[in-house]
């Protein structure tokens, strides 16, 4: 099934087919596809065949390890990719696409991402949406809005400036001095109170915008006063979500806007990761509430002891699943519950990434060298 729309509409879809592989991971062999066709690097789609050429025989390498039956299963995944591809993609919107196919469940995901991905393919015991998890942690909606005191403006903002939708929003024409009989200082109480009437207006439309669909950050944009006017209108609970102001006119473009308002969100996300590691690294030297490096994290989150994991960005190591209670370890190591031998895996850390997204663990990524000297990864426990 192909999946177009807003990408955090599709966090229940992400979720019910990881779901629906997790249980039967152990005998269950699925394709997970990333291919990256953005086309400002890869104008033709033969500028981007080769990678997929490369792509597919990673798989039909990895599939080696699976028994002929693996080597079937997966050489009839990726004809279904390929022909999925040699159908035509639509790229004015889309930049990567991520697909995941298992023949035994019928399955045939596919999303449309308006970011690039990562060329990427995994060949294992359930999918891998390590890759997804990431994007999903970084793209929280945000909602711009521009005002003068006629007019206003909603842009919906999702993956920085990737992907912009512009809402209908209130425009309050206000009378002229020339079109009426009014004295001087009646008229300009009249239009004063005009100009409050379109920012009530405007704080009742973004409100209702945020219960339609709801934003993580708001960024206000226009001149200082019709800001400071419209704050006034705004409730408490949308006042607490706006995270910074950009003095660019109402007429702006709106890709103009949408960058400018990126730059600040960008900030801002920024700033949490380096106080999220700030305190992981302060309570790590206490020994308080949180594990680090692969080994102990692995442990924590099979545990069930983990809410919130941190990665960076990139990091990948090599380990494996216990074949009989599916425990993931590092390298070299046996299960720690049960002593068994693990199934090898290229890259236990994006295992790791989709287990506790499929768990609702939070998920937050940071930038590489950020967890160095912690391992690059690591956890703050349940309490």
């Amino acid at each position: 099934m192909h999946r177009q729309g807003v990408l955090h509409d599709r966090v229940v879809i992400v979720e019910s087919v990881v779901r629906q592989l997790a249980a039967g991971w152990s005998s269950q062999i699925v394709v997970s596809f990333y291919l990256d066709i953005d086309g400002r690097r890869y104008p033709r789609p033969s500028d981007y065949a080769p990678h997929v050429e490369q792509l597919f025989r990673l798989a039909r390498k990895s599939a080696e390890a699976e028994g002929q039956h693996g080597v079937d299963a997966v050489e009839a995944d990726l004809s279904r990719i390929a022909g999925w591809l040699d159908s035509g993609l639509d790229r004015k919107t889309t930049r990567g696409v991520a697909v995941f196919s298992c023949q035994a469940q019928d399955l045939f995901d596919v999303f449309s991402l308006p970011i690039s991905v990562r060329d990427q393919v995994v060949v294992g015991r359930g999918p891998d949406v390590a890759q997804l998890c990431a994007i999903l942690a970084t793209s929280e909606q945000s909602l711009v809005v521009a005002v003068d005191r006629q007019r206003s403006r909603l842009l919906r903002l999702e993956c920085g400036d990737a992907d912009v939708d512009e809402r209908e929003a209130p425009i309050d024409e206000t009378a002229r001095q020339v079109d009426t009989n009014v004295e001087l200082g009646s008229f300009e109480r009249r239009h004063e109170e005009l100009a409050r009437q379109h920012y009530r207006h405007v704080a009742r439309a973004v409100a209702d915008e945020l219960e339609e669909r709801p934003a993580a950050r708001i960024v206000l944009c226009g001149q200082q006063e019709s800001v400071a006017r419209l704050e006034e209108y705004l409730p408490e609970r949308v006042v607490a979500l706006i995270v910074g102001r950009i003095a660019l006119p109402l007429s702006s473009g709106r890709a103009e806007l949408a960058r400018a308002a990126s730059e600040i969100i960008r900030a801002v996300r920024r700033q949490h990761q380096i106080e999220l590691i700030d305190e992981l690294r302060a309570r790590a030297s206490e020994g308080a509430g949180t594990v680090t490096g692969l080994a102990a994290t692995l442990d924590a989150l099979g545990a069930g002891q983990v809410e919130t994991l941190v990665v960076e960005e990139g990091f990948e190591a090599r380990g494996g699943r216990c074949r009989d209670c599916g425990q993931l370890v590092s390298d070299g190591a046996l299960c720690a519950r049960c002593g068994a031998a693990p199934i090898p895996m290229e890259n236990v850390v994006d295992a790791a990434i989709t287990e506790a997204f499929t768990h609702h663990v939070a998920l937050e990524f940071c930038e590489e060298a950020d967890l160095a000297g912690l391992g690059h990864i690591g956890a703050f426990e349940r309490r």
